[in-house]
């Protein structure tokens, strides 16, 4: 495995990227954090959720089907059932024996549903389905299992002629009694073009945060009032600067470099951890296209200046004031550019191995984040969907985060869903983990950490 500094390749990276010299035939690797462990081939491979007293994980994937994979041998995962579920699932989370995950309705446009089925030794019993909000797309339960939230994004439909609203959907799950008795409460955005992504809770279940993304902002969630409590502006990245260059050019070569562009972070994924008594939330600043956007609310009277839809980065956010705390910049671009320079920027959708192939567009693609706590560092693991494989920060101090490894392995494309199992709860005894759920090849990889 190519290891940042030490490849024959690292002196004239750019060279290698243009001519194909020092190409690799298997996975490319900066760091040595992240080992796989083992693989198994599903078709619901987007989201997965763990159940540590089962030793299982549930997932699903753009079908109505809740598979069950079993890691009680976690170096030979293997399906163990399925369950049908009363509509297209799009995430799914667990407490306890509780599973729930969200639906859409047909058509897609219209209020979806939350199905709630409880895991048991016969097998998975269904509980009830809720209707929610239009388009839901993520769902979690509270850490501490009270409450499942849902973002729905409340697309428009195909022809644009409904644009429902979107909201969050906070549904109940307990009564006082600890009955299960789920009641439904909708925050809705008033604004239609405001579409919710992803949420992430505080670690004591009274606040989240809700990534807005085609909005370029995040709002918080008060848990305690169920309302809105304020909406914040992510601003962007200013590509002209020394250390957030950008490859914004399809040429089939690699040119990382300054230019007069403005990214526009537009999260997808987002993480919550709290350190020294405050609150933090980590962005996966994937991009997203936005019709009729006016650039000058970003480059002002500035007419050769134009905007990027997504940063390419990843950042770091102060969860109450909005304030940056931190962002990578075009650390991500250089690192793919040494580590993996054949596979620069390609579009692993597709799966061709066609260098710069997304470069114009919105590149690598960060899609999702998780927070890990690993002896005794703070790691964020991002998955990177069009360029693929994992990347690890140590964000112990929040300042000043570090690249500390990338993995890519070709043959696992477009990584959706990340899991942190902590060492306490992993089937591997005393060893964390990290699953990975890859929606383009339909592969699920679990790796060591160290």
């Amino acid at each position: 495995m190519a290891k940042l500094g030490t490849s024959i390749c690292a002196g004239f990276v750019l060279a290698c990227g243009m001519t194909g010299a020092c190409a690799k035939s298997g996975p490319m690797q900066l760091g040595s954090v992240l080992s796989p462990y083992s693989k198994i081939n599903t078709e619901v491979a987007e989201i997965a959720a763990y159940m540590p007293e089962q030793k299982l994980l549930f997932a699903v994937g753009d079908s109505n089907v809740l598979g069950t994979i079993d890691l009680s041998n976690p170096s030979k995962p293997a399906v163990k059932s399925s369950f049908y579920l009363d509509g297209e699932a799009t995430s799914v989370t667990v407490h306890g024996n509780l599973i729930a995950t969200s639906l859409l309705a047909n058509p897609a446009w219209e209020d979806g549903f939350v199905e709630v089925v409880e895991y048991a030794s016969a097998g998975v019993k269904k509980i009830g389905t809720y209707k929610v909000c239009s388009h839901p797309d993520m769902i979690t339960f509270t850490p501490d299992g009270k409450v499942l939230l849902v973002a729905c994004e409340g697309e428009p439909s195909e022809d644009g002629k409904i644009d429902p609203i979107g909201g969050v959907a906070i549904v109940s799950v307990n009564d006082a009694s600890g009955k299960l008795a789920p009641s439904v409460k909708v925050i809705p955005f008033e604004d239609k073009s405001i579409e919710p992504e992803y949420i992430t809770v505080s670690g004591d279940s009274k606040w989240a945060w809700v990534s807005l993304q085609e909005n370029n902002a995040i709002a918080r969630i008060d848990l305690q009032t169920k309302s809105l409590d304020g909406i914040f502006d992510l601003g962007f990245v200013d590509h002209s600067k020394p250390g957030f260059g950008i490859d914004a050019v399809k040429d089939g070569k690699i040119r990382i470099e300054n230019a007069n562009l403005r990214g526009l972070r537009q999260p997808d994924g987002i993480k919550f951890f709290a350190a020294e008594g405050k609150s933090y939330v980590v962005t996966a600043n994937e991009g997203a296209p936005v019709k009729d956007f006016d650039k000058r609310t970003v480059c002002g009277d500035d007419a050769k200046c134009d905007v990027k839809f997504g940063s390419r980065s990843v950042s770091v956010f102060d969860g109450f004031s909005g304030e940056l705390q931190w962002d990578s910049g075009d650390l991500l671009e250089r690192t793919f550019a040494k580590v993996a320079p054949e596979y620069f920027n390609w579009n692993s959708k597709k799966g061709k191995k066609k260098v710069d192939a997304r470069s114009d567009d919105m590149g690598c693609e960060p899609e999702n984040v998780t927070i890990g706590m690993v002896n005794g560092k703070r790691l964020a693991f991002v998955g990177l969907e069009r360029m693929s494989g994992i990347a690890v920060f140590d964000i112990t101090n929040v300042s000043a985060p570090k690249l500390v490894d990338y993995y890519l392995d070709p043959a696992d494309r477009g990584p959706e869903g990340m899991l942190f199992i902590d060492a306490e709860k992993s089937p591997i005894p005393g060893q964390p983990i990290l699953v990975v759920s890859y929606e383009y090849s339909k592969t699920l990889v679990v790796y060591t950490i160290k």
